[in-house]
């Protein structure tokens, strides 16, 4: 199934260069205001720096796409494997719209702008277009998976999540790194539970749709993709960030949480994933050590 975008040369201008909204739209800039309102969870194993490493999936998918429901079946396969239940973090981007998808939102038109080739059902890896195309069978997947997924990742995250005293999300990230990079930290809200029809649903629990990009943290959209600069970090250092993102009513926000991905700068100059974690909000995680 097709649908198009902007052309790659439009859409890829759009990510490289940034822009000024936020979320898709152009709200107020939040000044972040977190003192003393998050703290990150002691490090267990401070001299340890051999972290378990996830990939992200990224599903470009809507509830328009007759097709879709055979992404979602290989992906519910892939979940049910205990072998890989602990290599990936799915995320999926609701950008085929027809004004009907509750899913939706404008981060997802903005990441699939960016990695979808146009073509729905799509699974990509990280943030890059590589994909599994056409064959989506969760065999596929896996194997995918098996050539990307690493023995140990080369930085590891801790985070905590909370809704403020204005309703809007604080999040604050730290990184330890095994291997030295140019890192960059990327947060996105991500929402489960959503109810809305799905166009070739062979069964109903393909009208409930989870893990869907809401907003991503970021004043231009380049650092809502790729994150907030960090810069070189050494083995063994610690960089802590915090971001805010103003939440939304449409939200359900007990159904919310936050995806963070430590991106590091590939030798071609792009970023791209190194590890990423799923933090739920009103809660902390650590690190993930081996």
């Amino acid at each position: 199934m097709r649908k198009r975008f902007l052309t790659l040369l439009v859409a890829a201008a759009t990510v490289f260069f940034g822009c000024n909204d936020k979320n898709g739209t152009t709200p107020d800039i939040i000044e972040p205001d977190l003192s003393g309102a998050l703290e990150l969870p002691a490090d267990p194993q401070p001299a340890n720096s051999s972290f378990n490493h996830r990939i992200m999936l990224l599903q470009h998918t809507g509830t328009y796409c007759p097709n879709c429901p055979n992404l979602m079946t290989s992906l519910k396969e892939l979940a049910q494997d205990n072998e890989y239940l602990n290599k990936y973090i799915h995320v999926a981007s609701h950008s085929y719209n027809e004004d009907g998808d509750r899913a939706y939102s404008e981060a997802a038109a903005k990441i699939s702008q960016a990695f979808c080739s146009g073509y729905y059902p799509e699974l990509t890896f990280n943030l890059t277009s590589e994909s599994t195309g056409t064959s989506i069978a969760a065999s596929t997947i896996k194997s995918m998976i098996d050539g990307l997924h690493k023995a140990t990742a080369d930085v590891g995250i801790a985070a905590a999540a909370k809704i403020m005293n204005d309703g809007n999300l604080g999040i604050i990230t730290e990184i330890k790194t095994a291997i030295e990079g140019n890192y960059r930290i990327a947060v996105w809200l991500l929402e489960d539970g959503i109810e809305s029809e799905q166009m070739g649903a062979t069964a109903d629990w393909q009208h409930i749709h989870n893990n869907a990009l809401r907003a991503m943290a970021g004043g231009t959209l380049n650092q809502r993709i790729y994150g907030e600069k960090v810069g070189i970090v050494l083995p063994g250092e610690k960089k802590a960030s915090t971001f805010v993102i103003q939440t939304d009513e449409n939200w359900n926000m007990d159904n919310c949480k936050i995806i963070i991905l430590a991106n590091v700068q590939q030798p071609d100059g792009r970023f791209d994933v190194a590890n990423c974690i799923v933090c739920p909000i009103g809660e902390s995680v650590t690190y993930d050590y081996k």
